[in-house]
């Protein structure tokens, strides 16, 4: 009998021990499932902002150090929404018992950026099952030993006693049992309907109470599963404002985990401040259990972390109320949304940007047309004037101020739409001296030139280097507000296969620019090219950004060099060009015409026609005029008719409401294929003026002009064979 019963409670105890292990198994499998989920999410989280700038590099760096840090991290992987993969990491364990894989899609602002994967080693998993399953065989193994001892020593206490014994007490039993027995089978009836009824009742009970049981179980799953999947910061409190629970967004914004944060005061947990003067703000759970109501934050709040990082949120508050409406804590959600406040300022900023470029676009051809007349003009004028006249200065310096205006228009058109350079070929020198000039006008700082004499030059957009001159000197000059020496040297560069420089040709000009102001931390340096960045309390942030566009448009690069303390240097590469500077002429030997050469001229202002009209006069040619391009189709044609064809076209790239210098070109072309043209406009960063000779034209002329530009101009398509 004995041997039966050890044998039923050996069965027992293995059938349960499967069961114990099985659940044990699945439940370190789920663990293992979402402790995966929870690195991806983390991973998803620290890669989102390099995949944003497409920093790839960073992401594929990150998931590196991650798998390094990781032991049982076997791959990790990060493919495009497509499919393509842009980063892995690849480990080799030394034993592989199973693996399991983990996915998760990683979405920014409803944007899909990237698919990870993750595959984690489950050995040290199975291991810890596989001790789990030994201790819990021995543990049974223990109870089976020790159950069934004492059911020998009371098999054998029993076999001990006196038969006799056995026999009276037996006798005097079966004598009592049977003077009960009348009175029990009476009473068995009644207690046996009692005792139906109760079980019935009890049954019931037993069957509300496991409903009630797995409702609370699943009431409460479903609020763990709501709290870890919540993208917001949530922390839960009881009416002492005491932190009862925080979900894993709360943990990584305020840098406490559940252990530590559990019965923690909220605003130690959640320490809150105004972003305006720094002062610590009441905590919105405190005025939600006072009110009964939900309190949404109406400025901008500033949370300090544990580790005293700061994160701009948006925070409210609810109360948690029971079944009788009774208030029994709180609730607080928040957000960072530091990320969107930066993106809200440079979505601001780019409406900035693209209002100047409208203003821009709107002026420049009004105000180069009027600042035609203004230098053409004064140009003309000073060519009359005699040079030992005061007149003559007054004219002079009258002709560089509008230069200066002409560069103001241009750094505003290149500012605002950017645009390609319309390069010809220039001494680097003269615009470093005229751009320092300008710049440092009134500045205790002061320039040291080193420029090496037999400069190779370059061809570049004069009015866009110009800016980028500028700027750094500009920059210079802040960092040096007590003044300083500004070194700038020019030198020959040739460039070679050994050298780590992105340069595509052999020849350069190298610029150096260096101050002796405070330098950049290197943490900086960076950043200092992004559009928006600055560190000065009224910048925009689009100077540097801006000049490193205009190099990267000139095939050149840029770089810098800087410390704290020590001064900043940058260094420019342009380009070579094999052309040789033409030596500028003096006044007294400007172009002259034979007296025979006819030029037509296509313009809708009549202040652009005049100037026109007396500089062409000034340099002995014959010239007619046209208001847009029909009138000057007409003019053209009538001319080849009669055998008086005219020598140059010079057209006015916009006419508004009428034939602009584009469309005109294209019918001048098919009257006369042979037709010598000129393009001008006053906003020079359209693309036919960098590329005209796409078009058709054999010259460009930026308006404003003068006496020289439009000689020069003129004078080497004459001479062109």
């Amino acid at each position: 009998m004995i041997s039966a019963f050890l044998l039923v409670l050996i069965i027992f105890l293995v059938s349960l021990d499967i069961v114990i292990v099985s659940r044990e198994r699945s439940s370190l499998y789920f663990e293992a499932d979402q402790q995966s989920q929870n690195e991806l999410s983390l991973i998803g989280t620290f890669v989102t902002e390099p995949m944003l700038r497409h920093e790839f590099a960073t992401v594929e760096q990150f998931m590196l150090q991650w798998g390094d840090k990781n032991p049982n991290v076997v791959r990790i992987r990060a493919l495009s929404p497509a499919g393509l993969l842009f980063a892995e990491y690849q480990s080799h364990p030394q034993r592989a018992d199973e693996f399991l894989t983990a996915k998760r899609s990683i979405y920014f602002a409803d944007q899909h950026l990237l698919d990870l994967e993750l595959t984690k080693d489950l050995s040290p998993l199975t291991t810890r099952l596989a001790d789990f399953r030994q201790a819990l065989f021995i543990r049974s193994l223990i109870a089976t030993m020790v159950i069934g001892t004492i059911l020998w020593f009371i098999f054998k206490l029993l076999a001990l006693r006196p038969l006799e014994q056995e026999i009276i007490k037996r006798t005097q039993a079966e004598d009592d049992l049977q003077k009960a027995h009348n009175h029990l089978e009476a009473r068995v009836e009644t207690r046996t309907a009692e005792l139906s009824r109760a079980l019935k009742n009890l049954n019931m009970e037993m069957h509300e109470r496991n409903l009630a049981e797995q409702a609370l179980a699943a009431e409460k799953e479903r609020l763990s599963i709501t709290l870890r999947s919540i993208g917001d910061g949530v922390i839960t409190t009881d009416t002492d404002y005491k932190v009862l629970t925080i979900n894993k967004v709360a943990e990584r914004l305020t840098g406490w985990n559940q252990e530590a944060a559990t019965g923690k005061p909220v605003d130690t947990v959640c320490q809150i401040i105004d972003q305006q003067n720094n002062s610590p703000c009441d905590n919105p759970v405190k005025k939600a259990i006072a009110t009964g109501m939900i309190i949404d934050t109406e400025k901008d709040t500033i949370l300090i972390a544990n580790d005293g990082s700061q994160k701009k949120i948006a925070q409210s508050a609810a109360p948690i109320c029971n079944e009788k409406s009774r208030i029994i804590g709180a609730v607080l959600v928040f957000r960072d949304v530091t990320e969107k406040s930066k993106l809200e300022e440079e979505l601001l900023k780019a409406k900035k940007i693209e209002s100047i470029g409208v203003l821009a676009g709107g002026i420049a051809h009004d105000f180069n047309n009027i600042l035609t007349a203004i230098m053409g003009n004064i140009s003309l004028a000073t060519r009359l004037a005699d040079r030992n006249n005061q007149i003559y200065d007054l004219l002079t310096a009258a002709g560089k101020a509008g230069v200066r205006a002409k560069d103001l228009i241009q750094q505003l058109l290149t500012f605002s739409k950017g645009g390609d350079p319309v390069k010809k070929i220039a001494s680097i020198t003269e615009i470093i001296s005229d751009s320092a000039d300008f710049i440092l006008h009134g500045s205790n700082a002061r320039c040291e030139y080193h420029f090496q004499d037999d400069l190779w030059p370059l061809e570049i957009d004069k009015g866009q280097i110009s800016q980028v001159i500028q700027n750094i000197i500009l920059n210079a000059n802040q960092a040096m507000p007590k003044g300083g020496n500004i070194k700038i040297s020019c030198e020959n560069y040739h460039h070679t296969q050994g050298d780590a420089l992105p340069l595509l040709h052999d020849k350069y000009v190298r610029i150096k620019i260096s101050d002796q102001g405070v330098g950049i931390p290197k943490e900086l340096l960076d950043k200092i090219f992004d559009p928006y960045f600055t560190t000065k309390e009224k910048g925009d942030g689009l100077g540097l950004a801006i000049t490193h566009s205009i190099v990267n448009k000139h095939g050149g690069h840029i770089m810098v060099d800087s410390q704290p303390g020590q001064g900043t240097t940058f260094t420019i590469y342009l380009a070579a060009s094999g052309e040789k500077i033409k030596a500028a002429p003096l006044v007294v030997n400007l172009p002259q015409s034979k007296g025979q050469e006819k030029i037509l001229v296509m313009d809708d202002e009549a202040i652009v026609r005049d100037v026109a009209h007396d500089i062409l006069d000034f340099l002995g040619y014959q010239v007619e005029f046209a208001n847009d391009g029909q009138e000057a189709l007409e003019l053209y044609r009538g001319s080849l008719e009669k055998g008086t064809p005219f020598d140059i076209v010079i057209m006015d790239l916009t006419i508004p409401g009428g034939m602009g210098g584009k469309e005109t070109m294209e019918k001048l072309l098919k009257i006369d294929p042979q037709v010598k043209a000129i393009v001008t406009s006053g906003y020079s960063n359209d693309p036919i003026m960098a590329n005209y000779k796409d078009y058709g034209f054999k010259g460009v002329l930026n308006k404003p002009f003068q006496v020289k530009d439009l000689g020069d101009e003129i004078h080497q398509i004459l001479n062109r064979p």
